[in-house]
């Protein structure tokens, strides 16, 4: 069985839509688990108006997305666990596509989708995958050649009750899961486009009052893998304006590390110049990601 848990908070333009998006699939073998995480609209009031066996809907209190998804993993019956927001809609074949798959490769822990966003306009996240395990996924992951969002991933029931979310955490509390997933787990990409998400319906990322709160406020680089170092190191300075008083007094060294530096840089200069990105794709065994 396939577990689709959705956390809900203050949806109640879209969420209807979302959860018809996985009552209509073409596979049967499913639940829809919906955590009410405390919404002050009429977002329950509407998933409990759905009529349908396989729609649970559990309330809590206000805790954060985190909270939400943890509660949906205790609760799940599924051995797979798929999670999408309340604004996003699966495509049509999907939870059968990912069964497929589920059945001829067994020793897969993730596997992952393409993406389209909804913006006004749908249109492709990423480029292209092409199917296969990637052998090194803190690598594909520094040089941006996954997107793992919402929507776009199955996963293992067994690796998320391992690595649950941290619900100290609110911004990129994804993120920190993953990198925990990712040192022991095996991802398999499929080219098959299987979630959208609808941007319109998208709170902004704002970065919170509170370092604490955000994944960029818990980087530990120690006994880490090279490229694991170099995808925490790409968050640091993505995110170091939102926070810099106090990210330089968590991470005063980081200022000054200029060979991540350099090479953070130089990935940016090679990918500028595409004959010389895909020779360095083909040289580090990415050549999948060549289309």
């Amino acid at each position: 069985m396939i577990s689709v848990i959705i956390p809900l908070y203050n949806k109640e333009v879209i969420v209807k839509r979302s959860i018809e998006s996985v009552l209509s699939q073409d596979y049967e073998d499913f639940e829809v688990i919906v955590v009410n995480d405390g919404s002050t609209d009429k977002s329950a009031e509407i998933v409990r108006k759905i009529k349908d066996s396989r729609v649970r809907l559990i309330e809590q209190t206000n805790s954060g997305p985190s909270a939400a998804r943890n509660t949906g993993i205790k609760n799940a019956k599924g051995d797979w666990l798929y999670f999408i927001d309340a604004d996003d809609e699966i495509e049509q074949g999907t939870l059968l596509h990912f069964h497929k798959l589920i059945q001829k490769f067994l020793e897969a822990d993730m596997f992952l989708g393409e993406i389209y966003i909804n913006d006004g306009k749908k249109k492709w996240l990423h480029c292209k995958y092409k199917d296969g395990f990637v052998k090194n996924i803190f690598k594909a992951h520094a040089l941006g050649l996954t997107t793992q969002c919402s929507g776009s991933t199955i996963y293992r029931k067994e690796i998320c009750l391992e690595y649950p979310y941290n619900e100290q955490i609110h911004r990129y509390e994804d993120l920190d899961c993953l990198f925990r997933k990712y040192r022991k787990s095996s991802l398999y990409l499929t080219s098959r486009p299987v979630a959208c998400i609808n941007t319109n319906h998208s709170a902004a990322s704002k970065g919170k009052n509170n370092i604490s709160e955000d994944f960029v406020g818990h980087l530990n680089f120690k006994n880490k893998s090279f490229w694991e170092r170099i995808s925490l190191y790409k968050l640091f300075i993505e995110e170091r304006e939102l926070y810099l008083g106090q990210i330089r007094e968590l991470y005063p060294c980081l200022f000054y590390r200029y060979d991540y530096f350099l090479f953070y840089k130089l990935l940016g200069w090679l990918k500028s110049y595409k004959p010389l990105w895909k020779c360095y794709l083909r040289i580090s065994g990415f050549s999948q990601f060549i289309n």
